[in-house]
């Protein structure tokens, strides 16, 4: 049933088509509804929409010869002057309007049909042959591209009727709105039309100063940082600063150059720079490592776009049919808008600060960018009373990029923030881990060390002094049995013997790691003294603090101390004459120990004779950032001063 319907409405159309070439049409000069244009009431000049018929050969039938059979014409509609239908874009449109030359002077004037159009031919009716000619030689003039106006020259009292044929370019920008112009007003006409947007232009050059700015910072931002995410948003910056730039310095020049940049070359210039976009994105939010899904969301958009670009370009190249290469730009746009909308929704959902800025950035530019498609693809207006900023497409989306450029600054001041915290926090952390090692190394060594130092106390007790012990014995047995006879050789052995057993003992003392305090110290030095001035006539008084901290004390600074106390202990025995000696220890931030004998005390003339040993003291106890003093104080007081940190 379906099939014998489709079959019936073609037999009607191949019926009708026979019928609108066989049968006779009306002259078109004589239709009903078209006002003949007096041109002595055109001053400069005057729209002549309402006194202009239209017919848009949508079956691409029409040719020259057939120009006077045209079906009836029709107004042009209020929608067609403000843009065309995009399904007519690739269709020839024809324009008739009838002109008198009611004075008694030849007249020239200028016809402009609108914009944009690749060729425009008038053709005159010629009443003698009954047909429409082509007027050949009616160029504009030398300042104005002949695809832009035509001419008309009526003799006085002549009366003509003409037919425009139109053929659009590829742009959806285009419109109708037939004018009639003076010939000394053209030129101010079309400066009047390229200004009529003059507010427009002006929003337009300080959107593309911020750009320019932007693309100023940015190209710092990565000099100085190497981020490509700022070479992204440059190529961004740049590519739609241009765009806008060209659309308000190109608005209604007659060029080819402007034709090609309506036509094809503002839509490829959009889709470079949300392509550096959708990089610039994946790039500054670390979409890759943090973000996985808007990572393959954005890069499904790239490759998108690029398809997208591609098949645009082929269509405005090598196809007739504009109406596939306005869904391709179309369905682009709607593919950007999808994706914001998804942005923001992911943005909400990570609740990242970043993205949370980034997301209102975008909602601005959804909405403008939503609004602006609107304008394009509708030909509906707000309202005819507002200005035409509120109904101008461009004007929108520039409103969406500067609120996402502001909300950009915004996202880009808290991600430097972010950076600079983490930033310091890795730097804090490597310094720490550096300063962990470097510690657990010290401990290693000084583990180590202290092993060493164990081993060898141990291998010194064990074999040495079991050796310099047997000596000393076998000294004293020698000694036994020679009883009165006694070798003097054999009494030093057994002395030597005896002082190498009690340097061995210091030695082994001071390597012991387990005697690293200082109440170790103190009370190895009390034990010391006491039996060293055992067999003098010295007595010796020990002070020190009741209760001794723990405190840790190297194996080097206890060596030091005690051979410094040892030396003092035996210049009082050898030089002072003193009879009481007092060993006192002071326990703050540091330890500070005082030999005070009642000796003669120092003798300038008698210290050359154990001026040695006092260097050495003072060296040994700068080798541990201490200090020796000694003076004179009813005997002599020895201070020696050791930090404890």
């Amino acid at each position: 049933m379906r099939r014998n319907f489709n079959l019936a409405c073609l037999f009607f159309h191949l019926l009708a088509i026979t019928a609108f070439w066989l049968l006779p049409s009306p002259k078109l000069w004589a239709q009903p509804g078209l006002d003949t244009i007096k041109l002595s009431q055109i001053k400069l000049s005057e729209k002549i929409t309402e006194k202009t018929g239209l017919f848009i050969d949508t079956a691409n039938q029409v040719e020259e010869e057939h120009l006077h059979s045209l079906p009836a014409l029709r107004p042009i509609p209020v929608s067609l002057t403000r843009k065309l239908d995009p399904k007519y874009v690739s269709k020839d449109c024809f324009l008739q309007f009838t002109v008198e030359n009611d004075t008694d002077s030849a007249i020239t004037t200028y016809f402009l049909p609108g914009f944009y159009f690749n060729t425009i031919n008038l053709f005159k009716f010629n009443p003698v042959k009954e047909r429409f000619e082509l007027v050949s030689g009616t160029t504009s003039n030398r300042d104005v591209h002949s695809n832009v106006v035509k001419k008309l020259e009526l003799k006085a009292g002549e009366t003509a009727t003409y037919i425009t044929e139109l053929e659009f370019i590829k742009t959806t920008t285009n419109t109708l709105n037939p004018t009639l112009s003076r010939d000394f007003y053209l030129n101010a006409l079309l400066e009047d039309l390229q200004n009529e947007r003059k507010l427009n232009s002006i929003i337009t050059y300080l959107i593309c100063g911020l750009l320019l700015m932007m693309i100023f910072y940015s190209l710092a931002a990565f000099y100085a940082n190497q981020n490509l995410d700022f070479l992204y948003y440059t190529g961004y910056a740049s590519l739609l600063g241009i765009m806008f730039f060209l659309k308000a310095y190109l608005y209604h020049r007659p060029t080819l150059a402007n034709f090609f940049f309506e036509s094809y070359f503002d839509f490829i210039l959009q889709c470079s720079g949300t392509l550096f976009y959708f990089m610039f994105l994946r790039k500054f939010t670390n979409a890759t490592r943090d973000f996985s899904i808007l990572n393959k969301v954005l890069l499904i958009c790239q490759v998108l776009t690029v398809i997208a670009m591609i098949l645009f370009t082929y269509f405005n190249f090598f196809s007739a049919n504009f109406q596939f290469q306005n869904m391709v730009e179309n369905d682009t746009k709607y593919l950007w808008s999808a994706s914001t909308v998804f942005f923001i929704v992911y943005s909400i959902i990570k609740r990242s600060p970043t993205l949370r800025y980034l997301a209102i950035g975008h909602s601005f530019l959804f909405l403008g960018g939503l609004l602006s498609l609107y304008l394009i693809n509708s030909t509906q207006r707000f309202r005819p009373d507002l200005t035409s900023l509120i109904n101008d497409s461009l004007f929108w989306y520039e409103m969406g990029i500067v609120f996402e450029l502001i909300f950009f600054l915004i996202a880009l001041s808290i991600k430097n923030k972010t950076d600079i915290t983490a930033s310091v926090r890795e730097r804090e952390r490597l310094i720490l881990e550096k300063e962990k090692t470097a510690m657990e190394t010290k401990m290693e060594i000084l583990a180590a060390k202290q092993d060493e130092r164990n081993r060898i106390s141990a291998d010194m007790h064990d074999e040495l002094g079991s050796g310099v012990t047997a000596i000393r014995l076998m000294s004293e047995l020698a000694k036994a049995k020679l009883k009165e006879n006694t070798v003097p050789e054999i009494e030093k052995i057994s002395n030597s013997a005896n002082e190498l057993i009690t340097k061995m003992n210091t030695i082994i003392w001071t390597m012991k790691s387990s005697n690293d305090t200082v109440d170790n110290l103190i009370a190895y030095t009390r034990s010391y003294a006491l039996e060293f001035l055992d067999n003098t006539d010295i007595k010796c008084d020990f002070e020190y603090p009741e209760t001794i901290p723990t405190i840790e004390l190297s194996g080097e600074k206890r060596r030091n101390i005690f051979l410094c106390i040892k030396e003092s202990l035996n210049n009082i025995v050898k030089h002072s004459g003193a009879t009481h000696v007092t060993i006192s220890f002071h326990i703050r931030q540091d330890m500070e120990i005082s030999i005070h004998d009642n000796g003669v005390g120092l003798n300038k003339d008698t210290i050359r004779d154990f001026s040695n040993g006092l260097s050495n003291m003072k060296k040994r106890m700068e080798d541990i950032n201490g200090s020796f003093s000694i003076r004179n104080y009813k005997g002599t007081v020895v201070t020696l001063t050791v930090p404890l940190a």
